[in-house]
């Protein structure tokens, strides 16, 4: 005998496995298994998209406050006319041979803390103009005038989905002597030139 519930709408019984194999049917269309995966697949990129922005700009940042800590550093000394280790300009350390840019060597090779930084770093000593370029002061420039130290780095991310950017830090110090130093360009091995914008 054939239950009521094998026998079709409309004509012959069904068999069970007809019966199983159309409720699987049914039963996968309206279940909701995988809909996790499917949904963490979407969201995934934008997520790691943010999860290593938010780290890229902390070390970006980072890397702006090393430059900003020896530009005033670097001005500091400048001022006094003397190397940021307090030696008398011209002194010669493991980083620097002595001549009259070790205000800028020292900044560029023996303080900075990290080796990308230190590698890239370039600092300039001078006066600012009007262009922004950093020059040379003009004759024996009296007290009071202002000395400018310009720190410059180009930030490369680790992930190159993001850009390079170029980061400067510029401080700016009234002389409180004759200067000793020669103005002018040190950089680590990768820098650049600190003297233009």
């Amino acid at each position: 005998m054939i239950s009521p519930s094998n026998r079709g709408s409309d004509g012959p019984p069904r068999s069970p496995s007809t019966i199983s194999g159309r409720g699987r049917i049914r039963g996968l269309i309206g279940s909701e298994r995988g809909t996790a995966v499917v949904e963490f697949a979407l969201i995934a990129p934008i997520l790691f998209l943010l999860v290593f922005g938010i780290v890229e700009f902390g070390r970006a940042l980072n890397y702006y406050n090393d430059l900003t800590q020896l530009a005033g550093q670097g001005a500091r000394a400048a001022v006094v006319s003397h190397n940021p280790d307090g030696t008398a300009v011209g002194t010669s350390n493991a980083d620097c041979p002595a001549n009259n840019q070790t205000i800028q060597c020292q900044i560029a090779k023996t303080y900075p803390t990290d080796a990308e930084l230190k590698n890239g770093i370039s600092v300039c000593l001078g006066v600012l103009n009007s262009s922004g370029t950093i020059i040379a002061p003009t004759g024996t420039p009296p007290a009071g005038t202002p000395i400018t130290v310009r720190t410059k780095f180009t930030f490369q991310p680790v992930t190159s989905f993001f850009p390079s950017v170029t980061l400067t830090s510029t401080q700016t110090e009234g002389l409180e002597g004759a200067p000793n130093w020669t103005w002018g360009n040190v950089a680590g091995p990768g820098g650049g030139d600190a003297c233009t914008p």
